[in-house]
């Protein structure tokens, strides 16, 4: 029989149970809730902030280092590396936590070959970190050097080659602030160090000291964002053989070399040339090494600017090929005399135009420019690309000059018809003259950018050329070639001999100017080859080389000949 309070229990028990499966389903649920939000957070941190995370971490162990010059890399058109082409050896020193031992002292020394006496009282006096070449690279000192503390060996890319090739294109950075001041350096400077600030470092122990076998890790800034590089239109090869070929005989001038069915720029060589590594070495030169005579530097233009003069003549109908001139060895303007470079000899005596260019007669330019006028000789200049910037990807590109119209009045006209006077232009500009005589009176846009790659090679961006124009006609610009030829079969660019590989034409020109106070006399050449279809445009200047048919042309037979070699 039961009691009463087993009778209560009983009449309760329904309830009692039902209280406890709700608080049973409280409990579940609840813990589940927190596995979720545990899951949850697990997969937060590794997921979403284990980057974070583990960067931190690896701080702990993780000594930064100077990691050198943090750009993208720039390319020639075929992928061959303009920049970061070589590697070396350093020691990172940190002076607060070197040890400054003697026998540290004598093992630093013997790879940098620095003396022990300089290291301690000179180069250690720093507080910053001091990166030291090692130029005696023996593995023994290295392995010693593991055992150090705040001693850190390191290869890295070296950002320009010691031999400097196309230096004047490429430019240079300011190392403190990684920026570039010159060139594509300073043009393309937001897409070379877009994404690139990484650090590098060593994995130490708790004394500073390096764990063997750990080596170095690098902690991306901005992993997942892609890093840019940049393709040049330079041609590697083109630009060692037209660097080579001017310093085997000159030491100040410049060659541009296009590609006459583009408008891309092969190759550009500007000399003096500079150090890239030492840049502040020559801010105090007089040579101006850090010029680039291509588009900074411009000349005047001598008689190649009779290409202009005989295109505004042709152009407008005044003359043809076999309209005569008397030469009598000079020309006389309002009290000015200006010689041709028959004056010795007496002159040319009567010759035609196409003989006229061919010799560099300056008596019949002379008469031919006046009569064409200042003002239709100006309009063609300007047409063909004078007194304007090509625009190319170098921030440092001058638009050359134009004389004023109160120049041109009297002996003004005699002067700018042979390329003297206040006319300039860049060895660039001179370069697009020809390739529109090339084109048969087709302006094409040069072009110094291809494209922009990331880190495999794959396209981001394609630089391509602008629309082609015509700025001649086709009549006047095959007369011109006729006469281009004739100066290189008979004329002033008798030296150069390409008939094995097409043929070539071209013009000379001796302009007198002014370099450090005394006058001089600039030898130019430019020039296209093969004759019926070409495909390379080469100008030269060599300043103060005198005659351009004596010392520019045959510059120019020996770099037509090379690039020519290249496709056999």
């Amino acid at each position: 029989m039961q009691t009463r309070a087993e009778r209560k229990k009983r009449e309760l028990w329904p309830e009692l149970q039902d209280h406890y499966q709700k608080r049973l389903m409280l409990m579940g649920v609840s813990f589940t809730c927190i596995l979720f939000l545990l899951i949850g957070r697990l997969a937060y941190i590794q997921l979403m902030k284990g980057h974070d995370y583990k960067n931190r971490a690896m701080r702990q162990w993780f000594k930064e280092l100077p990691a050198g010059i943090n750009r993208g890399k720039i390319y020639d058109r075929n992928m061959i590396p303009l920049t970061n082409r070589n590697k070396s050896s350093y020691l990172i020193l940190y002076p607060d936590i070197f040890q400054r031992s003697q026998e540290n002292l004598e093992i630093i020394s013997e790879l940098t070959k620095i003396s022990p006496y300089v290291l301690k009282y000179e180069v250690l006096a720093s507080h910053r970190p001091i990166q030291l070449e090692v130029k005696n690279y023996d593995i023994n000192f290295i392995k010693k050097v593991f055992t150090m503390r705040g001693v850190y060996p390191i290869d890295r890319e070296e950002r320009y080659s010691r031999n400097g090739l196309a230096s004047h294109v490429i430019g240079y950075i300011n190392k403190i602030d990684n920026v570039g001041s010159k060139g594509i350096e300073k043009q393309l400077d937001d897409i070379l160090t877009e994404n690139q600030s990484d650090m590098l470092g060593a994995i130490v122990d708790a004394q500073k000291r390096m764990i063997p076998g750990l080596g170095y890790k690098t902690i991306e800034s901005n992993p997942g964002k892609i890093k840019k590089n940049i393709v040049l239109t330079i041609d590697y090869r083109v630009q060692r053989i037209i660097e080579e070929a001017f310093d085997k005989y000159h030491q100040k001038g410049s060659v541009v070399v296009l590609d006459a069915q583009n408008g891309d720029i092969l190759g550009m060589v500007s000399r003096p040339n500079y150090d890239q590594n030492n840049v502040a070495a020559y801010l105090e030169s007089n040579n101006k090494e850090l010029y680039n005579r291509a588009v900074q530097m411009a000349y005047p233009p001598g008689s190649v600017f009779k290409i202009v003069v005989a295109a505004a003549a042709l152009e407008y109908g005044l003359v043809d090929l076999k309209d005569t001139f008397y030469c009598k060895g000079y020309e006389k303007i309002d009290g000015v005399v200006m010689k041709c470079n028959s004056y010795e000899d007496g002159g040319h005596g009567e010759i035609n135009l196409e003989k006229a260019f061919a010799v560099s007669c300056n008596s019949a330019f002379i008469q031919l420019g006046q009569q064409v006028g200042g003002k239709k000789v100006m309009e063609m200049a300007k047409n063909l690309g004078f007194g304007s910037p090509t625009n190319i990807e170098l921030p440092e590109e001058t638009k050359g000059n134009l004389p004023s119209e109160d120049y041109m009045k009297g002996a003004g006209i005699g002067n700018i018809s042979i390329g003297q006077g206040t006319l300039e232009a860049t060895p660039l500009q001179i370069a697009k003259l020809t390739s529109v005589i090339a084109n048969d009176g087709v302006m094409r846009d040069i072009r110094l950018l291809k494209k922009i790659v990331d880190e495999k090679g794959n396209v981001l961006q394609e630089n391509f050329p602008e629309k082609s124009s015509r700025v001649l006609s086709e009549g006047t610009a095959r007369k011109i070639q006729q006469m281009m030829e004739k100066v290189v079969k008979e004329g002033t660019g008798s030296k150069i001999h390409l008939d094995d590989f097409g043929g070539a034409a071209g013009k000379t020109g001796s302009a007198e100017a002014f370099s450090e106070g005394r006058p001089v006399v600039h030898a130019w050449f430019t020039g296209y080859f093969p004759l019926k279809t070409p495909k390379y445009i080469i100008t030269i200047i060599i300043e103060g080389g005198g005659g351009g048919g004596k010392v520019a042309a045959p510059l120019f037979h020996e770099i037509g000949e090379r690039i020519a070699l290249l496709e056999k």
